[in-house]
């Protein structure tokens, strides 16, 4: 249901309207008997759309126009009035108006246009303002966000984009060239798929190394899709990217580590088993026990350093995850 507020001063034409709208509609109609009045209710209540007659007492249609729109910029404002001179609609247009209906001797008519001036204007207000929310945002997203043409050439950047390549104004960036974002010559574009992905495919997934002004690299995480504007014969490239330079540092850690820790349990494990095998041909010679016992003791030692080693690598990864599962925290904490 819209809720209306509908301005006249004659009481006799709100309650027509209010009859003949509601059999159009769903509305809720807030009546006001001039513009003072209506000022009145706009401060306590939010209206869908305001309907106002221009001849009224104290302050006239467009004047009072005026002074909704420093209140309210984005309402729906239809002039509904028996002047209909051409300078008056160019006025109510230019001071911001969203429509302008005629009064006439046939009610059906012209309130069957009212409500329809009505239905347009409110849904192109409402997308006017799920697209401004939608463009904030894009504009606020931690993510950093560009679109760049055929030409590769960047039509737009958003904060977190300027911040994560050190640019301080967007002149800096629009109409340069999308490479200089990212450390991306002929071959290490060839190699990442970006292009060849987006022409075959219309999208891209991958990481690359982005570039800052100063000219030192990160890493990103982008993903890119295809725009086709058909009505427009255009190409565009939407692309929203991550730094993701300590995650790819902790991931070359952590890789070291492992490798470190691989070669340190892999050398003792190889030296027990073939210690191991030895001590089981003496077992089957008959050699001393005294010569086993010796070699096997050896073997336990090693034994040993291998759990102290494991001890070492487990404390590491319950330090190194922030989230680990309590089954598995129990085992490496043991």
């Amino acid at each position: 249901m819209l809720h209306i507020l509908m301005v006249d001063e004659q009481p006799e034409i709100l309650e027509i309207a209010g009859i003949h709208l509601k059999k159009y509609g769903e509305y809720a109609i807030d009546e006001a008997y001039s513009a003072t009045e209506a000022l009145l209710k706009l401060s306590h209540n939010s209206y869908d759309a305001i309907i106002s007659d221009y001849e009224m007492p104290e302050m006239d249609g467009l004047t009072f126009l005026k002074e909704v729109r420093k209140i309210n910029p984005s309402v729906p404002f239809i002039i509904f009035s028996g002047k209909g001179r051409e300078k008056v609609v160019t006025e109510a247009f230019r001071f911001g108006a969203d429509g302008f209906v005629q009064k006439g001797n046939d009610p059906r008519s012209q309130f069957t246009e009212l409500n329809h001036q009505i239905d347009i204007a409110s849904k192109r207000r409402y997308a006017e303002s799920e697209l401004r929310m939608k463009e904030y945002a894009i504009e606020v997203s931690f993510n950093g966000i560009f679109m760049f043409d055929d030409e590769n050439i960047i039509s737009y950047v958003n904060n977190a984009a300027m911040k994560l390549h050190g640019y301080d104004t967007k002149d800096e960036v629009i109409g340069e060239n999308i490479l200089n974002f990212f450390n991306c010559n002929s071959e290490k574009c060839e190699d990442s798929g970006l292009f060849s992905h987006l022409s075959e495919e219309g999208w891209y997934l991958g990481e690359l190394e982005g570039l800052k002004k100063d000219g030192s690299k990160f890493d990103v995480q982008l993903s890119v899709i295809k725009i086709e504007d058909r009505m427009a014969k255009q190409t565009y490239y939407f692309g929203s990217y991550i730094d993701i330079t300590e995650k790819k540092k902790a991931e070359r850690a952590l890789l070291e580590f492992i490798t470190e820790a691989a070669k340190r349990l892999k050398e003792p494990i190889h030296y027990i088993s073939q210690n191991l095998s030895e001590a089981i041909e003496q077992i089957d010679s008959g050699k001393s026990s005294e010569m086993l016992k010796m070699k096997l003791l050896v073997q336990l030692k090693t034994a040993d350093q291998i759990v102290e080693n494991l001890n070492e690598l487990n404390e590491a990864i319950s330090s190194g995850f922030d989230s680990i599962p309590e089954d598995y925290k129990k085992f490496l904490t043991r």
